[in-house]
């Protein structure tokens, strides 16, 4: 089997993988090509197998890169240093640190309501209002005209709405 057919035939699932592990398009690509690599360069080891287990085994080096990229995030996060320590006394001094806190967390409370929606309204809202691209961006990246694309962002902040309504988080609207 060739890597073009593997690409074509299971590239929505490893991508669904990506993102919901790591909550950004950006990642979730990035992880997505480093899969594709890692199975071009053994793509040997797996011609001989049927399609379930050919998928299970994209479906695990999936989630082993995704689980590395969370690994690495966290560790770069944990390094604090005394020079660090010194920015976060000057910018606790200058900035408010609980209306900072309320913003992340009301971002985080969104982006986990955004990722239990159905296709494309999830994809499409977190693009839109977490990674803040354009109406044109969305719509190029998605070969989809504006139009629809301001229809489903329409209906998907009604879902989300919603959704955030019922489980009581609409102090976050």
């Amino acid at each position: 089997m060739s890597i073009e057919i593997l690409i074509e035939k299971y590239s929505k699932l490893l991508y669904k993988i990506c993102f919901n592990m790591l909550n950004n398009a950006d990642d979730a690509q990035e992880a997505l090509q480093e899969v594709y690599i890692n199975i071009y360069k053994n793509l040997n080891r797996y011609s001989n197998l049927e399609d379930n287990d050919l998928k299970n085994i994209l479906c695990k080096i999936t989630l082993n890169k995704c689980k590395d990229i969370l690994k690495s995030k966290i560790y770069k996060t944990y390094q604090v240093t005394d020079t660090d320590i010194t920015v976060l006394e000057n910018y606790s001094d200058e900035n408010d640190i609980e209306s900072e806190i309320y913003k992340k967390e009301r971002k985080l409370y969104i982006v986990r309501a955004i990722n239990e929606l159905k296709n494309p309204y999830n994809e499409i809202l977190y693009e839109y209002y977490i990674d803040e691209k354009t109406l044109e961006e969305i719509s190029e990246n998605r070969n989809v005209s504006k139009g629809t694309l301001k229809i489903q962002i329409h209906r998907g902040k009604s879902l989300l709405k919603e959704k955030l309504m019922i489980s009581g988080g609409d102090s976050f609207l």
